[in-house]
């Protein structure tokens, strides 16, 4: 019997920040200078609250607003969870607020949280639904302009399926998935987004081709039940690139085409869903540096072979990251391309990560596991240079 172990690779690119958010979980790209991010730690301040159509009075920020269209109210439980629910709860974080804090404008984002569904009375399009690079008054808010929503969305939909969503003039949109335009790819084997059971999403959203294209990346955690001492593993769910193939429905009054690809932050980002309730936790918004980074890199690997990988600077800190079903002790070293070994070690049983301090330069191998029954499926690497 074989086993499937996941391996989550990430360097900091010896940029000087920690390498693991506000709530533990690990950041996958580095903060952008001189920005701010946004993240729900004032949820977690002991004093419940429910606001409706207001912000929230404990948000530091002050970027907290309700743009719903039919809600029950945000319930703030003052232990780290807010809960939505109604005919379409909208959450926006509208980052042009200049009050509490000085406005910035979010461009490339990576976006983390946690949701929980309840019940089974949602619409099929709604679940985790989370919107990037949205106008803050571009989705039927009274005062606004429809032609403003211009949205890239990823959505954990409550009928088992995922996709990105486009939206460039509300409510006009269309999606794209693993399997191409205008289609939804099943993301539960077919069944329904799971009841009960916090899930894990990064999207992140950012520039590409010298600002001329939009690169959208979809992550999961689907095993650490939102505990970061459990590790989390991020598994990749899909990614597209908009390089103005991607219509968006009826623009119609507006002054660009209905592909134009949204290369600008409209200062908001959004979570959302319909008819139904849902909690969300450990949210973070970042803007994000991607200059001089080649992005995620994907390949296999199995026992009897070796990764190569280049590394640029000494003293390189890495996360391995792995899901490792059989609970079973798995080796890994790292050796340069004589084979002298650098650094080994274990992957205990029911670990989920471990960091290491690589001091090499240039090429090295990478090996993990030694045992025939476990074989190493993926590794994911993000490393500057490769």
């Amino acid at each position: 019997m074989k086993a499937i172990v996941y391996i989550l690779i990430l360097s900091c690119f010896c940029y000087a920040e920690t390498q693991l958010d506000t709530f533990g979980i690990v950041k996958f790209y580095p903060a952008k200078a001189a920005t701010r991010e946004w993240n729900s730690a004032h949820w977690n301040n002991g004093i419940s609250r429910t606001f409706s159509y207001a912000s929230d009075p404990y948000d530091p920020t002050g970027w907290t607003e309700d743009h719903s269209g039919g809600t029950d109210g945000f319930r703030i439980d003052g232990n780290g969870i807010m809960q939505m629910s109604g005919t379409g709860p909208r959450f926006h974080i509208n980052s042009l607020i200049d009050n509490k804090v000085p406005a910035q404008k979010y461009r490339d984002i990576e976006f983390t949280a946690y949701y929980r569904r309840h019940g089974t009375d949602g619409a099929s399009w709604g679940g985790m639904v989370v919107g990037l690079r949205s106008g803050p008054l571009g989705h039927g808010s009274p005062g606004g302009d429809n032609c403003d929503a211009t949205t890239y969305y990823a959505r954990f939909r409550n009928d088992g399926k995922w996709d990105f969503e486009k939206e460039l003039k509300h409510p006009g949109s269309d999606y794209w998935s693993g399997s191409g335009f205008h289609k939804q790819d099943p993301l539960w084997n077919e069944a329904p987004l799971p009841l009960n059971r916090w899930i894990g999403m990064k999207f992140l959203v950012y520039n590409i081709m010298n600002n001329t294209q939009v690169k959208l990346e979809l992550y999961i955690d689907s095993v650490s039940n939102g505990d970061p001492q459990d590790g989390v593993c991020w598994e990749k769910v899909g990614e597209v690139i908009d390089s103005g193939a991607w219509p968006s429905g009826d623009v119609s009054g507006c002054n660009y085409p209905d592909n134009m690809v949204i290369t600008e932050g409209g200062g908001t980002a959004l979570m959302r869903t319909d008819n139904d309730t849902a909690d969300y936790k450990m949210v973070s918004i970042r803007e994000i540096d991607v200059s001089g980074i080649t992005g995620i890199k994907q390949f296999h690997i199995s026992n009897t072979r070796a990764k190569r990988f280049r590394v640029l600077n000494q003293g390189t800190s890495l996360y391995l990251k792995f899901f490792n079903p059989l609970r079973k002790t798995v080796p890994y070293a790292i050796t340069d391309i004589r084979g002298h070994r650098l650094i080994s070690g274990n992957f205990s049983s029911g670990s989920c990560n471990a960091l290491i301090r690589l001091h090499c330069r240039g090429v090295c191998l990478l090996r993990i596991g030694t045992s025939s029954d476990i074989m190493v499926e993926k590794v994911m690497i993000i490393q500057d240079g490769i």
